[in-house]
């Protein structure tokens, strides 16, 4: 398939369940573009520039969800840890010694 992103055409090969995925974060990216490349704000900037700070707005994003997930996944083993050690508190107590 062909994405076209900041009007460049890209083709990627995605597997036909991931299409909508695609499709959808393609036009996230160019709905952003477009509205800081409109904007008065980023008037003076290059296409190239305006392309370059999506980039890194989405790779923030990412990089915080990522963030996110790490302490999320620490937060469900402890509270994993907590639910074993009240269904057996014998072996909780035991391992404890």
């Amino acid at each position: 398939m062909k994405l076209n992103i900041g009007g460049c055409q890209i083709p990627v090969t995605v597997p036909f369940s991931h299409q909508d995925l695609v499709r959808e974060a393609e036009a996230q990216v160019n709905n952003l573009y477009s509205s800081w490349r409109n904007s008065t704000k980023f008037r003076t900037k290059t296409d190239r520039e305006v392309m370059a700070m999506v980039a890194y707005q989405f790779a923030f994003h990412y990089t915080e969800l990522q963030h996110r997930y790490v302490r999320a996944a620490e937060k469900a083993g402890e509270c994993l840890k907590a639910l074993d050690r009240l269904e057996n508190p014998v072996q909780a107590d035991s391992s404890e010694e």
